[in-house]
């Protein structure tokens, strides 16, 4: 059973607390390397992937996996864990002007009182995500509770998934006139380029592009992208983001100018990725900023400044967006080089230049990548236009002898009835 999406949701509710709450993926590295380098006997290497929600304090912190609750309370001995499947009761209770607010934990074999590390939270929403959890359990036997890595970039997604992927942006381009024009089929190039996908894809994906007929429903498409990530909410965040991010983009390179509440394509899109507008609102910004960052005379230091102002003002609002998922439009620059871009202590002009220089790096590479799959298309198409034209010379001679054999057949045709008149008269005479 997959509770991610439940917890990761209301989450956003915590958000109203007096303490930090952090969620996946964008939770505090630094806090991530000081839960591994103390717990790091105690707890399974992939489990800096996998949380959902953190939050810490000088006097206690908690997170929560897909399947566990962890915990250090103030002076109670350390790292404590609680999965799920044995947590059988919790109470909450507020706090007064001089007492912390605490929850009471119960399983099969304990009772943990936690104070220290969830006072400042909401109380009542923290409460429902657990009493959510006791009635899956109450409610089946030998329940499972999964869990799946956080802050995928769409390049680490399963092929299957970067394939519907790929096929959804060719629909979207198809709407437009039943073809990929150069634009269309260089930004989808690159795209590829940056999800890493492999040859064998590739090939599927290049017929896809090139031939109408053979084009699946984009509802089709969608449901098995909800069916392939149904356990993995990792890989629908890192789908649903940068799916929308790169129909943003597009979208601005068939119609530049058109907004964008005029597409139904985008409009229907939204409401399938459960999206608001804000959200959209706040991609296509982002593309507009990775786009300007693109420009041979960018001003680096204001865009940086004005990537900072953005960043921040949507952080607790309904037009928020995963940092994570804010670079991934146009496809041409690498995620590392923009991390750098973002570093505080990276303020001089002279490091602001060095970060330009390595993204254009990262342009020139995958720019050389697009053009070496674009040479390959190429080739592919060069075969099916000799192999049409060998096909046509073919059809043309078989066309030729079916012609003849026709004439030969109407012509013994013709014969046979003057063998049956010839019959007619001898029987008559």
């Amino acid at each position: 059973m997959n509770v991610e999406n439940l917890i990761k949701e209301e989450a956003r509710h915590l958000k109203n607390s007096r303490r930090t709450i952090e969620i996946a993926p964008d939770i505090s590295e630094k806090h991530i390397n000081t839960i591994q380098k103390k717990y790091g006997a105690t707890l399974r290497e992939s489990i800096a992937k996998q949380i959902l929600v953190m939050s810490y304090t000088g006097t206690g912190f908690f997170f929560l996996t897909g399947d566990t609750f962890y915990f250090d309370n103030f002076l109670q001995g350390g790292l404590q864990q609680v999965p799920f499947t044995e947590i059988k009761a919790i109470k909450a209770e507020s706090g007064g002007v001089f007492s912390p607010d605490k929850i009471y934990f119960k399983t099969m074999n304990k009772e943990y009182v936690l104070d220290g590390c969830i006072d400042g939270i909401n109380l009542s929403t923290i409460s429902s995500v657990f009493n959510r959890i006791i009635e899956f359990t109450q409610n089946q036997t030998n329940v499972v509770f999964t869990t799946s890595n956080q802050g995928v970039l769409s390049s680490q997604l399963p092929e299957e998934i970067k394939l519907l992927y790929l096929q959804i942006l060719c629909n979207y381009v198809y709407l437009n006139d039943e073809m990929i024009d150069a634009n269309e089929y260089n930004a989808i190039t690159k795209i590829s380029v940056r999800m890493e996908i492999n040859g064998d894809t590739r090939a599927i994906l290049r017929k896809y592009m090139n031939d109408f007929s053979k084009r699946i429903k984009t509802g089709y498409l969608l449901s098995s992208l909800k069916k392939n990530t149904e356990n993995q909410t990792g890989y629908w965040d890192a789908v649903k983001y940068c799916l929308m991010q790169d129909v943003l983009y597009i979208h601005t390179i068939q119609t530049p100018g058109r907004r964008w509440e005029e597409d139904g394509f985008i409009g229907s899109l939204m409401e399938h990725c459960l999206l608001n507008r804000e959200q959209i609102t706040t991609m296509e910004k982002a593309v507009s900023l990775n786009i300007s960052m693109q420009s041979k005379d960018a001003d680096m230091g204001k865009l940086k400044d004005s990537w900072e102002k953005f960043i921040k003002s949507i952080k607790d609002t309904s037009g928020y967006v995963p940092t994570l998922y804010l670079f991934c439009s146009g496809s041409i620059y690498g995620l590392k080089s923009y991390e750098g871009f973002f570093k505080k202590d990276e303020t001089s002009q002279n490091a602001i230049n060095k970060k330009r220089e390595l993204i254009l790096q990262e342009v020139i590479s995958n720019n050389q990548k697009a053009v070496n799959i674009l040479i390959g298309d190429m080739n592919y198409l060069a075969d099916r236009l000799e192999k049409a034209l060998r096909e046509e010379d073919e059809i043309q001679q078989n066309y030729s002898k079916i012609k003849l054999l026709l004439n030969k057949i109407k012509s013994e045709n013709g014969i046979v009835k003057q063998e049956e008149e010839c019959v007619k008269l001898i029987s008559n005479s």
